[in-house]
């Protein structure tokens, strides 16, 4: 029996999170420091409102925090180390994904 996506985990909500193209070129981007959505858009070459969407989605999973600066909104990983040319991403349950930074 499948599982719907309204009935989705905390951690596969986690890993789609971290699944998709434009959110892994987001992820690398953040591995650098906290970024605006407006630096994301340019850093990954994306539309700003595509960028929006696909933060909320990585929020909603625990995979970004942000901090309100006035007008902007400053995002950040939840739980990332960078190792050498890798980026792992932890999460609350312990699950870990690695990434290649490059």
């Amino acid at each position: 029996m499948s599982r719907s996506n309204a009935q989705a985990t905390p951690l596969t909500a986690w890993l789609a999170a971290t699944a998709d193209p434009t959110r892994m070129d987001l992820i690398r981007a953040l591995a650098a420091g906290e970024k605006t959505v407006t630096q994301l858009a340019m850093e990954t070459r994306a539309e700003t409102v595509n960028v929006s969407h696909h933060l909320k989605i990585m929020k909603d999973a625990g995979a970004v925090t942000f901090e309100k600066d006035g007008r902007f909104v400053i995002y950040s990983l939840v739980e990332a180390t960078v190792r050498g040319t890798t980026l792992e991403l932890t999460h609350t349950s312990g699950a870990k994904v690695v990434l290649p930074l490059g």
